[in-house]
């Protein structure tokens, strides 16, 4: 399944043996955010609760 961040925009394909696949496919409207984006979200949290 391919997928498009909603953070970045970068489309990444998912593959069908992965836990998030099977998020993904049984929500309506997924809001997909890239490994690359989830990371860096959580780097500026780290840094902003110090």
């Amino acid at each position: 399944m391919e997928m498009k961040c909603h953070v970045c925009g970068r489309s990444v394909e998912v593959p069908t043996w992965t836990e998030e696949y099977e998020r993904l496919k049984s929500e309506n409207d997924p809001a997909y955010i890239c490994n690359v984006c989830q990371d860096k979200i959580r780097m500026d949290a780290q840094n902003d609760q110090r």
